[in-house]
């Protein structure tokens, strides 16, 4: 068992190492996933910034342009009316209009613009020569064209371009397509691949760095495992010395307990005065039987509990009444008495004792119904459960004629016995029995109609 024991350890442990290891992966794994998906973030949102930028240049680059055309054309058209109307040809008179048709054509001369569509202030469409499509639809608002000094928007492989002309555009619009194809998509090609590169970069980087936090982390957190393993197991050492100093008492206790109920069968045999008739070899013979019997079990049940006590493992599980009718189940099966101990059901009856406790437990209730049913031929007893806050109590209740006044202020004491050739030792070996497994023995009551004895314990397992 310790060669197993040893080995189940080992299994334990390795899966604990595999199973912190594990977990350790998953937390790398998922602060590496975040950490890329931020990366990943920032850059869309740079490239969208970065783009935004490249098209805000084009347009800056070319709004000087259109304002000096349309001042050079204002300028023209100013003198050219001043000569109409001196030589009284005021019906020639350029407007407004006509000077935005006139910086449409002209504005075709910029490089890198495809068309040129014009509106007036109220939004409509001018007819041009040069309008590709006649009914081309606007993407902006005239409220929005007010407020600001350029409108853009990037459809495929063009910019459009809308400028306001005018203070508060009160002459119109005017919309430059320009070829995007030429500068502004090469540009956003190198924007996009350098961003990526450096993304690439920095999520290297910062992998590397995170790597290694993780690293010295884990380090530390080993070290100081390691060193919490080292003082626990210093602790497990103490531990250990003291619960084998609290096993031999145990155990000593538990000798007693078989030493004192070989001492009854033996006494039995001892009492008993052979005759020659058959009569008496023939009672001889079957009390030799019984109480060769009665030891064999004894010694058995004891030697069990000594192992499982040793071993010091709860490997299974008792309900608390099934101890009752063991306990009751024994008396039946050794005297031959039918009804001598009865059991009283109780809303506690399923509590579960494990197999430590159980095995304590067995010897304190065989031998307190042992010690009534041996005050009168015609004692009953009566096992009963209760709970005490979170503890169990079991009753050992009988009809005898109850102990004496003088007996009860050291019962538990081994110094006397109220019984013929007892050695006084019984109550005070339940006593031990119970104490390790930190429970008590105590008399609730005591008069001539019956005693009630209480064995209280605290359950390894939760009250129902």
């Amino acid at each position: 068992m310790g060669k197993l024991g040893k080995l189940k350890t080992e299994n334990n442990q390795s899966f604990t190492k595999t199973k912190k290891s594990k977990e350790g992966r998953l937390i790398i794994g998922a602060t590496l996933f975040l950490f890329g998906l931020l990366t990943f973030v920032l850059q869309y949102f740079a490239l969208n910034q970065f783009y935004n930028l490249a098209i805000e240049r084009t347009a800056n680059a070319l709004l000087p342009e259109i304002n000096n055309l349309f001042e050079d054309i204002e300028k023209e058209l100013l003198e050219e009316n001043l000569d109409y109307i001196n030589l009284g040809l005021g019906q020639l008179v350029y407007d407004d209009i006509e000077g935005l048709r006139i910086l449409a054509m002209r504005s075709l001369e910029i490089p890198d613009v495809r068309s040129v569509y014009a509106y007036d202030s109220k939004g409509k469409l001018l007819e041009l020569p040069t309008n590709i499509e006649k009914l081309k639809s606007r993407f902006f608002s005239l409220d929005q064209g007010k407020e600001v000094e350029k409108i853009t928007q990037f459809e495929g492989d063009q910019l459009c371009i809308v400028f306001p002309i005018g203070e508060q555009a009160e002459v119109g619009f005017l919309e430059l397509i320009v070829d995007a194809e030429l500068n502004i998509i090469p540009e956003r090609n190198a924007i996009k691949a350098k961003v990526i590169e450096q993304g690439l970069i920095v999520f290297l980087v910062g992998s590397i760095l995170i790597l290694f936090v993780f690293s010295i982390f884990f380090k530390r957190l080993q070290k100081s495992e390691a060193q919490l393993l080292a003082k626990t197991e210093d602790l497990k050492h103490t531990n250990q010395r003291l619960v084998m100093a609290c096993k031999t008492a145990g155990l000593g206790a538990i000798t007693a307990h078989l030493m004192h109920a070989i001492k009854s069968p033996l006494m039995g045999l001892k009492n008993l005065e052979l005759g020659g008739d058959k009569s008496d070899s023939k009672l001889a013979e079957q009390a030799l039987q019984s109480a060769t019997k009665q030891i064999e079990s004894m010694v058995h049940e004891t030697i069990n509990c000594l192992k499982e006590y040793e071993l010091d493992e709860e490997s299974y599980s008792f309900e608390a009444h099934e101890l009752l009718c063991m306990t009751a189940s024994k008396f039946e099966q050794d005297d031959g008495k039918s009804n001598c101990v009865s059991i009283i059901s109780s809303q506690w009856d399923k509590i579960k004792i494990n197999n430590l406790q159980a095995n304590l437990l067995l010897p304190i209730l065989q031998n307190l119904v042992q010690n009534a049913l041996e005050t009168d031929t015609r004692t009953k007893v009566f096992l009963q459960l209760e709970k005490v806050d979170s503890r169990i109590t079991f009753l050992i209740a009988d009809n005898g004629p109850g102990v004496p006044e003088q007996m009860k202020e050291n019962l538990f004491s081994p110094t006397q016995s109220g019984k013929e050739h007892g050695s006084g030792l019984g109550l005070a070996i339940c006593k031990g029995l119970a104490e390790q497994m930190n429970g008590i023995v105590f008399m609730r009551s005591s008069t001539s109609n019956g005693t009630t004895f209480c064995v209280e314990i605290q359950p390894e397992g939760d009250l129902l």
